[in-house]
């Protein structure tokens, strides 16, 4: 019964926004964005130990394109974590394609989308770059064009019949929906591939070939974050602030000790391994 009201509701919304107005555009877009791409410059700027350089103005170089002019090298491992990071801050939430263009004669050398960023597989990410003057060019890709308007009158010949079957719907059928049994569905696994493991994140258990591993909260959270941005470099401070959060003072330390302690967890599967990023932070390798 819900399931028929629900898809009954969809085609008189669906047949409601033929006749929709267009959604005014979104003056203050243009400066989240603005202000998202110097955060992110600033942060790049940091990790390359640069603290007194001046994070250039972005510039609209297209329709919805935006260009960075670093006018430096930068880290491009660490760019699409720091760029979603950023959005997320900024509530950003078109698609949009990233490419690295160098300097000298504005060639393209690396790039990536929205997709293949949640997919985890990064193009050239983790490969080693030469260190040249790049710049970044965020381009956000157009949304569907809204539907063509319908006159008054299509929309009354629309909208009268489908009323009317809503009703018929709704009073044959209401009173068979009141005798329905109403049955829980099982809750879905939440286990997450990891090389040959299996790693379920609800229980804290790490498992491979039937031999389970109990993880501490600390590791299990730590690993959780690392196996959502796999094959990805990952700050420091980026690991600290997602598995400790607001909880005080953490000494790096604490960082690495539990690195080490799921490294030694992992040791069973050699196509999995954590790797140190010298002066940046950890990426969690998986080999396909």
């Amino acid at each position: 019964m819900k399931q028929v009201i629900r898809i009954l509701f969809c085609l008189v919304l669906g047949a409601g926004n033929c006749y929709a107005t267009t959604p005014a555009p979104d003056p203050s877009f243009s400066d989240r964005v603005n202000l998202a791409l110097r955060q992110v410059g600033h942060q790049l700027l940091q990790l390359a130990c640069d603290e007194r350089s001046t994070v250039p103005p972005v510039q609209l170089t297209g329709a919805d394109e935006f260009t960075l002019q670093l006018a430096q090298p930068f880290n491009y491992d660490t760019l699409p974590q720091l760029l979603s990071e950023a959005f997320l801050s900024f509530n950003i939430q078109r698609d949009y394609l990233v490419g690295v263009r160098r300097c000298v004669d504005n060639t393209l050398i690396l790039g990536y989308n929205l997709a293949a960023f949640k997919r985890g597989e990064v193009a050239c990410g983790g490969r080693e770059q030469v260190a040249e003057c790049s710049n970044i060019v965020l381009t956000f890709v157009a949304p569907a064009s809204p539907p063509a308007h319908l006159p008054a009158s299509s929309m009354l010949r629309l909208f009268v019949p489908l009323l009317v079957l809503v009703a018929l719907v709704l009073a044959g059928l209401g009173w068979r929906g009141k005798r329905r049994p109403t049955t829980g569905a099982a809750p879905a696994a939440d286990t997450l591939p990891l090389g040959h493991f299996s790693f379920d994140y609800q229980n804290q258990i790490l498992e491979l070939d039937n031999q389970q591993q109990t993880l501490t909260f600390r590791e299990n959270k730590l690993l959780h974050y690392l196996v959502r941005h796999a094959n990805q470099v990952i700050p420091r401070d980026t690991l600290i602030a997602a598995v400790w959060g607001d909880e005080g003072v953490i000494v790096g330390r604490s960082l690495d000790v539990f690195v080490s302690r799921l490294r030694k967890r992992l040791l069973a599967d050699p196509a999995v391994g954590i790797k140190s990023i010298h002066g940046v932070g950890y990426r969690l390798e998986v080999s396909s």
